[in-house]
């Protein structure tokens, strides 16, 4: 059994109930730096334990009281802890983050040891928008004029390199690169490794900021267009990487979009299953719709046995109508899941073909 960590089990709350690791410091009067220190704390002061245990509104005393008494409190690790509390970071996953939660996540690799560099992605029109966002954000850890910005174009790169040597004796304490190149032909493999080599002579956070227009596009077939999910795949033991979507969420509607109907639309795909009476088929396209962000799921009604849920698909954007072809219109359907057994029934969907259509007639609910 895991042994209790109350610094990341503090962690935990604060991700619950704050916005960020920022909102919390400042209702815990402390700096940014210094709560990264708590989260990585296998015991406190009661002073201090007593404070986060009110800003939370979770008794931590009882807790660790309980914990101590048992033999069941963690002993502090110095490398395990840094790699627990890291938990905002993605390294297992390409995580994406939108304007309003991408700043813990820059605030935790600047407070963190420079390890390796962070790779961001963003649509063309935000780079610069997130450089100078990321820049603030790290001036307000290591103080004004301490985060340099970069502009460096694809064809430059060689003066880029060239420069290394030079930016290592300048005074800043982290490096955020705008790169202005695409990741057609040889991808971003280039800045990346320039990046390591920066964040390796001069032992400072690097931030390499990316060029991702995600999209769609529809020659006959469908074809999902993004350069930030095979440069993950190629550098994710190397760096650090993430996707920064706009307020729209366009990364994630047409990563999701192409998903959804990549093998037939998910839920289409559970109508048929159930049509042909294949339910071992049907839970697993409902077990691939619930991996979308987009999946929605409504409990509309529920008795002793059956729960009517309702659940649809990506909306598809009024813009996007013919984008897909046969896939036109957004789905909805309604199924009943016993829910002893698990066993799916379906009720009635809509679609593109029209309204309601009754798949089975089953009484459901009186």
């Amino acid at each position: 059994m895991e042994k209790y960590h109350i610094g990341q089990e503090i962690l935990k709350e604060v991700k619950a109930k704050f916005p960020s690791v920022a909102a919390f410091a400042r209702e815990l009067c402390k700096s940014s730096s210094a709560t990264y220190e708590i989260f990585g704390k296998t015991s406190l002061d009661t002073d201090l334990l007593l404070k986060v245990s009110k800003l939370l509104d979770r008794d931590f005393f009882r807790e660790f009281s309980e914990k101590c008494l048992n033999g069941e409190v963690a002993v502090e690790d110095k490398d395990m802890t840094e790699k627990r509390v890291n938990c905002l970071l993605p390294e297992d996953e390409l995580h994406v983050f939108t304007p309003y939660n991408c700043e813990m996540v820059f605030e935790e690799y600047f407070l963190l040891p420079r390890r390796k560099p962070l790779v961001a992605f963003c649509r063309s029109r935000d780079s610069i928008t997130y450089t100078d966002a990321v820049s603030r954000i790290g001036e307000g850890i290591f103080g004004e004029g301490k985060v340099k910005t970069l502009m460096v174009d694809k064809n430059a790169l060689v003066d880029f390199e060239a420069q290394i040597p030079h930016m290592t004796a300048l005074p800043q304490k982290a490096f955020v690169v705008c790169y202005s190149g695409s990741g057609l032909q040889n991808g971003f493999d280039q800045i990346i490794l320039l990046s390591e080599k920066l964040l390796a002579a001069s032992e400072k956070h690097v931030v390499v900021i990316c060029k991702n227009n995600s999209r769609i596009e529809n020659l006959g077939h469908p074809k999902y267009i993004s350069y930030a999910e095979p440069t993950f795949d190629t550098w994710k033991e190397r760096i650090f990487a993430c996707v920064l979507d706009n307020s729209q969420n366009d990364f994630v509607y047409y990563r999701e979009l192409f998903r959804a109907t990549k093998n037939g639309d998910c839920i289409r795909g559970i109508a048929r299953c159930l049509e042909n009476h294949d339910e071992e088929g049907a839970q697993q396209y409902l077990a691939e719709a619930k991996k979308l962000s987009t999946f929605k799921d409504t409990i509309i009604k529920s008795d002793g046995i059956w729960e009517r849920h309702q659940i649809s698909s990506v909306i598809l954007r009024p813009e996007d109508k013919n984008l897909l072809g046969a896939y036109n219109h957004p789905v909805s359907m309604w199924i009943n899941i016993n829910k002893e057994t698990g066993e799916i029934s379906t009720l009635e969907w809509e679609g593109s073909e029209g309204p309601f259509i009754e798949l089975f007639k089953k009484d459901f609910l009186g």
